[in-house]
């Protein structure tokens, strides 16, 4: 059954000649994934998706299972690796050391979500002045939407989050801070919200829009950050542009054409997938750099 499936992915593209050469000096096209399992999971678990890349672009390919995403990092910013599966911030920190990478596509959940915003979740009735009428939950400590988004992105009163003298308390999770906030100890929360890049679509399904869409709760949303997409799957620019057109096209065809393929390398976004431009990763750029400039 698997072979008219991957014929069909080959046949999605035509060779390039202008290709050939690459292909010859290269070899081998190597697939780098973060180890799910913590130093437990075998190349063997991607085999689907392997059989599938390999089909659309007409050469060998090996996936190389890394331990943590630095690794991950190092393998393609150095040429170790031509292709990765990164988080956003990854995506934007390699961006960062190498400039010499192309984003390819990006996976969507069911309901169609590219990314996730961070979002400022107040008592509606205390509105605009929520932010300085009591505890704010922040964090947890590095989470993209609940501490590195706000700190880049949210003013009060003109002033960064940093410097407006809100009384942020630090929380361990996204569940204590909602259950602070339920019981009434915080006057706000950080939390986040599904999102596609365009501000006025709401996606929903994300904890922001869990409160705000409970009735009883009497929440609001008073401040939301700028779209960041999901992580991208990523070459280096040295991948010729014909063959990184044959691999946007047979990812994007991929949920349809080898479930079992795009199961193995999205198992938690199964929307599919939908091709993405490095200017969409523009806002993951400025946190890297924040906090990069950071003491």
């Amino acid at each position: 059954m698997r072979r008219p499936i991957l014929a069909l992915l080959a046949a999605i593209i035509a060779t390039a000649p202008a290709a050939a050469d690459w292909r010859a000096e290269t070899g081998v096209f190597r697939i780098g994934v973060v180890d799910p399992g913590r130093g437990t999971t075998s190349p063997a678990r991607y085999e689907p998706f392997r059989e599938a890349v390999s089909a659309a672009i007409g050469m060998p390919v090996e996936v190389l299972v890394l331990r943590d995403a630095p690794s991950l990092i190092d393998a393609q910013t150095s040429g170790r690796i031509e292709y990765a599966v990164l988080s956003a911030l990854g995506y934007a920190a390699a961006q960062e050391m190498c400039a010499c990478l192309v984003p390819l596509v990006v996976p969507r959940t069911a309901a169609g979500a590219t990314g996730v915003r961070s979002v400022l979740v107040v008592d509606a009735a205390a509105g605009e002045e929520a932010p300085g009428s009591g505890p704010i939950g922040y964090g947890p400590e590095g989470s993209l939407t609940g501490a590195l988004a706000p700190q880049v992105a949210f003013t009060h009163k003109g002033q960064p989050l940093g410097e407006a003298g809100l009384d942020l308390v630090v929380q361990p999770s996204f569940e204590a801070a909602r259950d602070a906030f339920l019981a009434g100890d915080l006057a706000g929360l950080f939390a986040w919200d599904y999102a596609v890049a365009d501000p006025e679509r709401a996606i929903g399904g994300g904890l922001g829009a869990a409160l705000v869409g409970d009735a009883a709760v009497g929440a609001s949303i008073l401040w939301r950050s700028e779209h960041v997409p999901f992580g991208p799957h990523a070459v280096r620019d040295t991948v010729p542009a014909d063959v990184r057109t044959a691999l946007r096209e047979a990812l994007v065809a991929l949920g349809e054409a080898a479930p079992d393929a795009y199961d193995v390398i999205s198992p938690t976004l199964g929307g599919g997938f939908v091709p993405v431009e490095a200017a969409d990763y523009a806002f993951a750029a400025r946190i890297v750099q924040a906090l990069a400039e950071t003491p």
